[in-house]
Formats: C-alpha cells, sequence, structure tokens
C-alpha cells in the first residue's frame, strides 16, 4: 500500500468514527424521549408499537454502550412478542419499564452504579420470565 492509499484509509476511519460519534450522540440525546414513546404504547396498548420501539432501543443501546438498557429494552420485546417462558406480573413489567425510565432520565450523565444495582435487583424477576435475556 503506496502512502496516498493510506491516508486515503485514514480518512475514511476518521470520518467513519465521526459518523459513528454523531449517531451516538443522538440515541444518547433521543433516549429519554424514546423510552416515553415506549411507555405510551404500553399505555395506548399497541403492542406492536412497544415491540418495534423495545427492539430499535435493543440493538441501538448495545451499538453505543448502554448495556442494561439493551438488556431491559430485550426483556420488554420479549415479553410484548409474546416469547416469554412464564408470563410475568404486571408489576414486575412497570418494576423494568420504571428502571428503563429511570435509566434514560439523564442520559448526558449516567449513574452506572445506581444502574447496575437496579438491573441486579431487577435480574431474577426478569430472569425467571424469560431464561435468555
Amino acid at each position: 500500500m503506496d502512502d496516498n492509499q493510506k491516508m486515503n484509509k485514514t480518512e475514511m476511519l476518521a470520518r467513519a468514527n465521526q459518523a459513528i460519534n454523531e449517531v451516538a450522540i443522538e440515541f444518547t440525546e433521543s433516549l429519554n424521549e424514546r423510552v416515553r414513546d415506549l411507555e405510551k404504547a404500553l399505555h395506548q396498548n399497541d403492542l406492536k408499537k412497544v415491540v418495534a420501539i423495545a427492539y430499535n432501543l435493543e440493538t441501538e443501546a448495545s451499538t453505543f454502550g448502554w448495556p442494561r438498557v439493551t438488556r431491559l429494552s430485550k426483556w420488554l420485546r420479549k415479553i410484548f412478542s409474546g416469547d416469554y417462558d412464564n408470563k410475568p406480573k404486571t408489576k414486575d413489567v412497570m418494576k423494568v419499564l420504571g428502571a428503563l425510565k429511570l435509566m434514560a432520565s439523564d442520559p448526558e450523565t449516567p449513574n452506572d452504579q445506581r444502574d447496575e444495582d437496579l438491573f441486579r435487583e431487577l435480574y431474577p424477576m426478569m430472569g425467571h420470565v424469560i431464561s435468555d435475556i
């Protein structure tokens, strides 16, 4: 590879990294609103929309470094698509939604310890309902 090709490759990687950073910022800025949209769809009993929003949150949170949001969103997606081992109680679904709302409440300054504690508290119940989360 000559110097010109190396420079083009370096420039392309820099542009790609910049684009990824911009999309990650956009995700972070819209996280709280998207969780509110999920809650709204749930209260409206629009299960297709719940599944779609949860899926998008799951995949994007995974991509941009929000592992607990990923797992909570995956759990909600599976619940509302009917893919569960044991049907969850409504109060448990609301606890997961509440934890997701709290985690997304200030995405600019995440509280990893709080989020980890919340997830550890919810995980046994979540694992009882869906074994693959």
